[in-house]
This record gives C-alpha cells, structure tokens and sequence, in this order.
C-alpha cells in the first residue's frame, strides 16, 4: 500500500527539479499539476486559529482516489513538507521569479 506522504515527498522532489508544470486554478491559493494520468492539487486554508494544507489526487477521469490534510497541530512534519510544496507550487505556476526578475530589471532603469 503505497502512503500519501511518499507521493508528497516524490512531488516536492520533482518540483524542485522543475520537472512538474503547476497552473494555478480558479481557488486562490491553490496550485494544480497533470502527471501523466493523474492530477494532483494543492491548496492552503486559513482560519483564525491556523492553516491548514491539503493535496488531493484524481485520476484521468477525475475521480478523486486520495487525499490528505495537514495543520502545524496535527502533523507538523507533513505540514512543513506540505507548506514547501505549495509555495513552490505557487512560484511555479505564477511564474514569480520572472516577475521579480522583470520587476528587478525595471527597478534598475528608472
């Protein structure tokens, strides 16, 4: 039986190495990525008392296979994982480093 937390360690893995497109969705603050048949999402929730991350995985058809959900409270180890993975998600799919990049750049002309 294959554990959530190894695919969330591959994703995290594998977003590093820039080997997985995330696109944002129409949620803010949620970031979603096709791979292969599958599709994973990412999103944060935030309450007054804390945040809370989940992934969700879907197959080709869209039907929801599994899922989980983290707080700092709950599972503090995923949620740091999980937390990494979604601001990477996030850079990713907003193309935020050539933003800053760009931003930088006019910076630097005026």
């Amino acid at each position: 039986m294959v554990d959530v937390k190894e695919i969330i360690a591959k994703l995290l893995e594998r977003t590093n190495e820039n080997k997985i497109n995330w696109r944002p969705t129409a949620s803010e603050n949620t970031f979603a990525a096709v791979i292969g048949d599958w599709s994973v999402s990412l999103a944060v929730s935030v309450n007054v008392r804390e945040s809370s991350l989940s992934l969700r995985i879907h197959d080709g058809t869209g039907q929801f296979l599994e899922g989980l959900n983290a707080t700092q409270a709950s599972d503090p180890a995923t949620f740091r994982q999980l937390r990494e993975l979604h601001q990477k998600a996030k850079r990713n799919a907003l193309g935020i480093d050539g933003q800053l990049e760009g931003l930088l750049a006019e910076l630097e002309r005026v």
